[in-house]
């Protein structure tokens, strides 16, 4: 089994409420994480997400990407093999507070989980407005409009994205 560490997590909030799916995305060098680990940093960065934007974790996808040696570089030189780099694409809008606990919660989660220097980790997050994001094959609605996009989805999608949260 080829073990991937893109971790790429998705999150809604209430379909009545807004549609919100970020996405993160995970990379570490091959090996440097575990089935487990995969699993539980995918938990946590569910977690922090819905706790600091109210978001509940609702559509939950995480695919892991690893880099070979030699396939991470900083600086033109080889990066230290035991760093952890993690990608977020969120909807903007968000307060700085909120990024802030983002990025500081994720990055102390994959600290304590991977057992990683603080110094070898890193989280960025980049705002996307909604017409810069297609899901489900739709661009994505201005907020406030969630439930008329909800609406205009095919009925037995609708019904899988609505069981799930």
């Amino acid at each position: 089994m080829d073990h991937k560490l893109t971790c790429i997590l998705l999150f809604s909030t209430e379909l009545r409420k807004g549609l919100v799916m970020p996405t993160y995305m995970c990379f570490a060098h091959r090996g440097r994480l575990s089935d487990g680990q995969r699993a539980e940093v995918a938990a946590g960065i569910s977690r922090i997400h819905g706790e600091a934007t109210g978001a509940p974790v609702s559509f939950v996808q995480c695919v892991f990407q690893e880099f070979s040696s030699g396939g991470h570089f900083i600086g033109g030189q080889p990066a230290a093999e035991g760093g952890i780099w993690v990608y977020g694409h969120i909807r903007g809008g968000r307060t700085a507070e909120v990024k802030n606990r983002l990025v500081t919660e994720i990055r102390d989660h994959l600290a304590r989980v991977a057992g990683v220097e603080e110094s070898l980790i890193w989280v960025y997050l980049n705002e996307l407005i909604h017409t810069d994001m297609v899901e489900f094959g739709r661009v994505l609605p201005e907020q406030g409009a969630e439930q008329d996009w909800v609406d205009g989805l095919p009925p037995d999608l609708r019904s899988q994205l609505i069981a799930l949260g």
